[in-house]
């Protein structure tokens, strides 16, 4: 795994539990829907987005093109494939085992609506959107060649659908903290499964 894409989500993620811890969730989501910013509505539609699979095919055929040496680069697109389908199946294991979860809509069903967006009410546990951005952003940090991996930005790719999350009150606080630990998971067992190396 790339050490500076995982400080940096490390980082993120214990400013967001700590938000938690001295907040909660629900207080949280308040402070964030009773001043949200309107004008940011249409960005973070688009931002979510980056936590969806339409991205993959993209992501597969970037990665294959980066990579010169033919042997790494069918071990990077292997690792990127078991992170990918790690990161489908298991965010949504897990939200049939809690889908009696409320999601924010269903707690605060009078916050301002946004035009497009499709409400959810329940299977709120954990963020699906954030634990495949996650997996996803920190796959690409490690699997794509030194001068292409960009962990910074890609650490901030993978907290912007975690808040995302939250601004368009689809999750809560600890939905998205629990979907950037398992999404991170997903990609240091879908890279350590397929046996990719920096040396492969």
């Amino acid at each position: 795994m790339n050490k500076t894409y995982t400080h940096t989500f490390f980082l993120f993620w214990a400013l967001l539990g700590l938000m938690y811890v001295l907040v909660g969730s629900h207080a949280f989501m308040h402070s964030i829907q009773d001043d949200r910013w309107l004008w940011a509505d249409p960005l973070f539609q688009l931002w979510t987005r980056l936590g969806e699979g339409w991205l993959m095919p993209l992501a597969f055929f970037a990665l294959w093109r980066v990579h010169s040496d033919t042997h790494k680069r069918m071990a990077a697109l292997k690792a990127l494939g078991a992170t990918v389908l790690l990161a489908i199946v298991l965010p949504q294991g897990m939200k049939w085992v809690f889908s009696d979860s409320p999601r924010p809509w269903t707690v605060f069903p009078t916050v301002h609506e946004l035009p497009g967006l499709v409400k959810s009410f329940y299977k709120s546990f954990p963020s699906g959107h954030t634990a495949f951005g996650v997996a996803w952003t920190a796959a690409w940090a490690t699997l794509a060649p030194k001068k292409y991996q960009f962990p910074l930005a890609m650490a901030v790719v993978a907290l912007g659908v975690g808040f995302s999350r939250i601004h368009l009150h689809m999750h809560w606080l600890h939905d998205v903290i629990a979907g950037g630990l398992l999404g991170l998971g997903c990609a240091y067992v879908g890279i350590r499964w397929s046996g990719f190396t920096e040396t492969h």
